[in-house]
């Protein structure tokens, strides 16, 4: 009887000795290439969104609210609901921008305006899981934890280094929770993404 005990708790610290390393690997913090795979294991999302700008010509914050769609691996569409509606498509390489209200419809090359192409690809190759793609246009450092992930871009060329500062996506697991740009001039645009229900 005497063995009994000494191999029962035996068994208990190992337990929970499992359990800790269990812990510290779920909460371990994530590298580019795991965020990104699980990244793109999600496929297509379409998610309710809050943008909040702070432009330097407003005396306050623009709010917009509205839908932001993914169909990998390159069609990204923000739908515009309020204060009016407008549609910006992002499908390969091309951009699409209606405001119905202003009776405007304009289509364009990405590939004509390189940092349009680069703020397309921050959030698009992320949402792909494309991590060639987005370091194609910006050099990425990822920090925190897989419950709340931080992934600075910082700009690679002089051409987007000029107009804007950086972008930071944040998010929890295999989830973006938040999109904010920083343009080099100061004003700063910051999106939340919330399920779609």
């Amino acid at each position: 009887m005497k063995t009994g005990r000494p191999t029962l708790a035996l068994a208990a610290l190992l337990l929970l000795a499992n359990h800790g390393t269990l812990a510290a690997t779920r909460a371990a913090a994530p590298n580019l290439t795991e965020l990104f795979a699980r990244l793109a294991l999600r496929g297509p999302a379409q998610v309710r969104f809050t943008e909040v700008k702070r432009l330097s010509v407003l005396t306050q914050p623009l709010r917009l609210e509205g839908r932001l769609e993914f169909r990998p691996p390159g069609y990204l569409a923000k739908h515009v609901e309020t204060p009016a509606e407008e549609h910006y498509l992002i499908e390969g390489g091309q951009v699409t921008v209606s405001k119905p209200a202003e009776r405007q419809h304009l289509q364009l090359s990405l590939a004509d305006y390189p940092p349009l192409e680069a703020f397309a690809e921050s959030l698009r190759a992320p949402l792909a899981g494309d991590l060639d793609a987005l370091r194609r246009h910006w050099r990425p450092s990822l920090g925190g934890s897989w419950k709340r992930w931080l992934l600075a871009l910082t700009p690679l060329g002089p051409e987007l280094a000029a107009v804007v500062r950086g972008v930071r996506l944040e998010g929890q697991e295999d989830r973006l929770t938040r999109m904010t740009l920083e343009e080099t001039g100061g004003d700063t645009s910051t999106l939340d993404f919330r399920p779609d229900r």
